[in-house]
């Protein structure tokens, strides 16, 4: 049978040829100069119904509730577009989706998706997948059960967000739990990388910020090796800085020591810890302190509750001091019968000191009292003129211990070079805080600086009445304790509804549009088998997720044990520590599949073989595109 040609109005100059120019056997041939080449029409236009404007096209189908034009093929691309210099297929809709794909290929038995609805490659450059639109997301994904948007890359980014103006990537999470854990609004994972990175050029690289009770940034290192939770490390400044606008600033609490400081310096004047109060203690020790080396200090003394008015009194003392290291013994006794008195001191004594010192002063009578025979064998003698005189005595002796010998006071010495102009205590010298030797010319936080972090995480419109009652508190000045409470909570709802776009995807609408796909997708299902073996191992493997109730127990008594001090077996706590870290796991492999180089390489060869199938089917493509 002769095919079929059609010519309106005239010939286009186009013939069914291939790329060597040998002609193709075509069984209808529509052809036009200035109109449509093929026209094809299906259903009965409803009444009231504005017919469907045609465009200019090779091709063109019309329908008014099945597809306008289907393309299928058993091997092959069911429909094909392509194009030099425009888009190789477009797809519109007015209140529809543009493009659909569906894909009814199921699971890999590991539970990974073996073929996608919608796939976009570029093997020369150009990007695979692109989303672009005025006011509203450029790509979005959506998923019930799975995973909404996922980026795998062998080398570079597996998923990038930027913007000009406003956050880069938003993540928002579920208040609930899943997979047994604290939903998250963004999740980082590596097993040798960084879990989360942020780089800033001119501000912080991480923030965190929490509306409740709970921190705003909070580290756990939970591993068989003792690393730290959270740490902070500074090329110029400070490592780790704590401000607080009416609490502590940095507060340290473990079994072991609350907080240690460790310095490294050559500077004779930096301290491990140094605390500065310009208006009250630098230092405040609730419980006894313990000095293991040299304690040097400008003064000091007791304070204590005084002894007659305890509840509105306090009483002090000053320290004595000496150029010497002296330890002082005293005692009162009274001579015998021949005016001699025998005084042992500590066994201790002699090992202890050298260079003695003595005093003897009598009491209740005049009377005449001498050190009769120095120490010796931790004793000396006393003698009186008269029988039975009260004596008072006192001893005194320079430590001669190792620690003593090797660290002995210099009473007077020159200042270093670079502390020569520099003073212990300016002020009393009528000098500025710039010339002290020691803590207040050095870089510290500054309050103000933390009040303008502070304020720029919040929202613009309550900045002004939240500057103002920080910066009472941060002054000292009465707040109402009422009124700042209720500015919290508003500063809270206006933050969660910065991205109220966003967050406003629940699981019912997921649901429902979900339901909707489905429905459409059922329409055009072809005639195939479920798997449902491969459904049934997935629903296994989602079960397989959660955290067994008596792990937590387990480690909950370890943890437990260990801040009670008890003794805990540490290699049963490395153990349950690995299957806590396999169990916890976010995406275990029969969750979201893990992108391994050899499965990435293996699927890019795919792709370039079919992207080279279709240039040897168009190579006119090839020769103009490259």
């Amino acid at each position: 049978m002769a095919r079929v040609e059609g010519f309106e109005p005239a010939h286009s100059g186009q013939v069914p040829v291939d790329s060597g120019g040998n002609p193709v056997a075509v069984g209808v041939w529509g052809d036009s100069s200035t109109g449509v080449g093929v026209f094809g029409t299906s259903g009965t236009l409803p009444p009231g119904v504005d017919n469907i404007p045609t465009n200019i096209a090779g091709v063109e189908g019309h329908s008014i509730q099945n597809p306008g034009v289907v393309g299928r093929s058993v091997e092959d691309a069911g429909v094909s577009g392509e194009s030099l210099q425009g888009l190789g297929v477009l797809g519109r809709s007015t209140t529809g989706s543009g493009v659909l794909g569906v894909t009814f290929v199921p699971v890999d038995p590991d539970g990974n998706p073996s073929a996608s609805g919608v796939f976009g490659s570029s093997t020369v450059g150009g990007n695979g997948v692109v989303g672009f639109v005025g006011g509203a997301t450029g790509v979005v994904g959506s998923s019930v059960r799975g995973t909404g948007v996922r980026g795998s890359s062998g080398d570079s980014d597996g998923v990038v967000g930027n913007s000009l103006s406003a956050n880069g990537v938003i993540g928002i999470g579920g208040s609930g739990r899943t997979r047994g854990e604290i939903a998250s609004g963004v999740l980082g994972q590596s097993d040798g990388g960084f879990g989360v990175r942020g780089v800033s050029g001119s501000r912080q690289g991480a923030v965190g910020v929490s509306f409740g009770a709970a921190e705003g940034v909070f580290g756990l290192n939970f591993s068989p090796q003792p690393g730290p939770g959270t740490f902070g490390e500074s090329v110029l400044g400070n490592g780790v800085e704590g401000f607080s606008f009416s609490g502590i600033g940095v507060q340290g609490e473990g079994r072991n020591g609350g907080v240690r400081g460790l310095s490294r310096s050559t500077n004779s004047n930096a301290g491990g810890i140094i605390g500065e109060n310009p208006n009250g203690f630098a230092g405040v020790f609730l419980g006894k302190v313990r000095v293991t080396g040299f304690l040097s200090k400008a003064g000091g003394g007791f304070e204590i509750d005084h002894p007659l008015d305890p509840g509105n009194k306090c009483l002090s003392h000053s320290f004595v001091e000496s150029p010497d290291m002296l330890n002082v013994y005293s005692g009162n006794v009274t001579t015998d019968g021949n005016g001699e008195a025998h005084v042992t001191l500590p066994g201790y004594f002699e090992a202890l000191n050298e260079d003695f010192r003595y005093q003897l002063t009598v009491m209740g009578q005049f009377a005449q009292a001498i050190v009769g025979q120095e120490i010796k064998n931790n004793h000396f003698t006393i003698k009186s003129d008269r029988a039975r005189v009260k004596v008072s005595w006192q001893v005194t002796g320079v430590r001669k211990d190792r620690w003593a010998v090797a660290n002995r006071i210099t009473v007077e010495e020159e200042k270093a070079a670079k502390d020569k102009g520099r003073y212990l205590h300016p002020d009393l010298w009528g000098q500025s805080g710039e010339t002290a030797m020691v803590g207040f010319h050095s870089e510290r936080t500054s309050g103000q600086g933390s009040l303008r972090r502070t304020i720029d995480l919040l929202p613009e419109r309550l900045r002004q009445r939240v500057e103002q009652h920080l910066q009472s508190l941060q002054h000292g000045d009465h707040v109402d304790r009422d009124e700042i409470q209720t500015l919290m909570v508003e500063v809270r709802q206006a933050a969660l509804q910065l991205h109220e776009e966003v967050s406003t995807i629940d699981r019912a609408r997921l649901e429902e549009e979900w339901r909707q796909v489905e429905a459409m997708v059922e329409r055009m299902r072809p005639t195939t088998q479920r798997d449902e073996h491969g459904e049934a191992g997935a629903l296994l493997r989602r079960v397989s997720q959660v955290l067994p109730e008596q792990l937590k127990q387990r480690l909950e008594q370890h943890l437990h044990a260990l801040l009670r001090g008890d003794h805990v077996d540490r290699g049963e706590l490395q153990s349950l520590v690995s299957e806590a870290r396999q169990e916890a796991h976010p995406h275990p492999p029969g969750g979201l599949p893990r992108a391994d180089r050899a499965r990435l390489e293996e699927e890019w060869r795919q792709v370039e073989a079919l992207v080279q199938q279709v240039r040897q089917r168009s190579p006119w493509m090839g020769a103009h595109g490259g």
